[in-house]
């Protein structure tokens, strides 16, 4: 197995660090990668009594675009990732979970990244109708879409946050009868 035998911080930001490491194979070859390190990220399919998928819409200033998300969050230093999902769905949503399941856990690209994504399905919802956004977040709406709705949806590549890809894919693979 190749070994990391040299790190320099290339870049240290607010949400993430960029780390060349140097790394050295069996036979003594060295070969270079820079890796973005960043924290983990919880992220929430909350789904209602109704079958329907609780969305918010924001506008992210890095594609310059408003996009449809799901609840999600970064998981702060030593907080549990269950403890990040149910904290981000009542913060930007206004919803309380009563049942909270992990659905999956998956790097982002783990080709140049550490980012793990940690996906929740929160059940039994209760609108607690008070959200608490961070000072930077531009929620504009909260959305509620039929979950067959979101499948008609996803077929026909609506969605372009890989999030909501992967949380509806793993939804419809657990609940496949």
């Amino acid at each position: 197995m190749n070994k990391c035998i040299k790190e320099e911080e290339i870049f240290k930001g607010i949400r993430f660090n960029i780390v060349k490491k140097t790394y050295e194979t069996e036979e003594k070859k060295k070969y270079i990668r820079e890796c973005v390190e960043t924290a983990s990220a919880a992220v929430v399919l909350p789904i209602t009594k109704n079958n329907e998928v609780i969305f918010i819409k924001q506008y992210r200033e890095v594609i310059g675009e408003k996009t449809l998300e799901l609840p999600a969050g970064i998981i702060e230093n030593g907080e549990d990732p269950k403890e990040t999902a149910k904290r981000e769905l009542r913060e930007e949503t206004g919803f309380l979970a009563q049942m909270i399941t992990l659905m999956v856990d998956y790097y982002v690209s783990c080709g140049y990244t550490n980012e793990k994504v940690y996906l929740y399905l929160a059940e039994e919802l209760e609108d607690k109708r008070e959200t608490n956004y961070d000072e930077d977040e531009q929620i504009e709406e909260i959305v509620k879409i039929p979950l067959e709705e979101c499948y008609k949806l996803q077929e026909e590549n609506y969605f372009k946050h890989a999030n909501i890809n992967v949380a509806l894919s793993m939804y419809r693979c657990i609940n496949k009868e």
